[in-house]
């Protein structure tokens, strides 16, 4: 059984070892995600099952539709209207179970209650979590929107190949 929390700063040693499961070896730095946590504790997710993190997600709240660089400083607005999925992992092994989903939908969940009027998505067509998310954006309604130039994936490093993506609520 998979259950949905809230994150705490115990997690974050979990959070960073899924991370480089995930993302191919990289991993936010600590202050990154404990800044993240103290700022918008609420909206910072983890999936549990068996008393071990599997998954996670963190999600902002922004007044416009744009693309923030991969390891940022908080920047959610308290009436934003968009939720912007700052990030999302999930353990290889539990990659094709409902994680993700369950995640997705506690998000999809509070931001409803927030009146955003959108989710915004950003991800890749190369990496294996690529693929992994744009298999949950098609399912859950995602539309492709924009193709963003020079963004961030990692500090000083800069790719030509993630979309925004949205989904109206």
């Amino acid at each position: 059984m998979v259950a949905i929390r809230q994150a705490s700063l115990q997690d974050i040693g979990h959070i960073q070892k899924i991370e480089r499961e995930y993302y191919d070896g990289f991993s936010c730095p600590e202050e990154t995600l404990s800044g993240w946590m103290a700022g918008l504790p609420e909206n910072f997710l983890v999936a549990e099952t068996g008393g071990r993190v599997v998954g996670f997600l963190f999600f902002e709240y922004l007044d416009e539709v744009r693309a923030l660089p991969f390891v940022h400083p908080l920047e959610s607005k308290p009436n934003g209207a968009y939720c912007y999925v700052s990030e999302i992992g999930v353990l290889d092994e539990f990659q094709d179970s409902d994680v993700l989903q369950r995640l997705f939908d506690k998000m999809a969940e509070k931001s409803g209650f927030h009146h955003c009027k959108a989710i915004i998505w950003l991800t890749g067509e190369k990496g294996k979590h690529d693929r992994i998310e744009k298999l949950l954006l098609i399912r859950n309604g995602f539309r492709k929107k924009e193709n963003v130039k020079r963004w961030e994936a990692f500090p000083g490093f800069f790719v030509d190949d993630h979309w925004l993506w949205s989904k109206e609520l």
